[in-house]
């Protein structure tokens, strides 16, 4: 008999999900061909996460990043969450964890992170949002994906 499934592995994003564009949307049925699907979204379709925890860690990354990192950190999470919406329908995961994802992607690019350490901003990024996660009340499952996302945010050439 297996044991059961942790389910913070999917709600928290730690289901596996193939990296390479090129194998992800290999004859999908919505995202292939000459004219993928595009469905007709407005802003109030993608309501941003407003906990406590979101809160405070949007204030701090509005505190660290500049105005067009932070617009884009949002811009990251709508067209993230359109996608899986248009494309992936069926996948489950937790929005806030995913917005937090988002706003802290880029925090190793602030100033003083980045005249802080001889890390690469997405490693000293991770260090940094999670702690911040933690300290704000986030749980470790939370935390710890966020970190791994930032860690691995550039793995742009990565296939497989």
């Amino acid at each position: 008999m297996s044991a059961p499934q942790d389910p913070n592995i999917a709600f928290y994003g730690f289901t596996p999900v193939v990296r390479d564009s090129d194998v992800l949307f290999r004859n999908h049925p919505t995202a292939s061909g000459d004219h993928p699907k595009q469905d007709p979204f407005v802003a109030n379709d993608f309501p941003l996460p407003d906990s406590p925890l979101v809160q405070n860690v949007k204030s701090f990354v509005q505190k660290e990043l500049d105005e067009q990192t932070y617009n884009h950190s949002n811009r990251v999470y709508i067209y993230g969450v359109a996608l899986t919406k248009t494309h992936f329908p069926s996948w489950s995961y937790d929005l806030e964890t995913y917005y937090l994802a988002c706003l802290l992607h880029d925090i190793g690019t602030a100033q003083k992170y980045l005249a802080s350490t001889k890390m690469s901003f997405e490693f000293k990024g991770a260090i940094v949002a999670r702690d911040l996660i933690l300290s704000k009340g986030g749980v470790e499952d939370q935390a710890d994906s966020v970190c791994k996302a930032i860690v691995r945010h550039q793995d742009i050439f990565v296939k497989g």
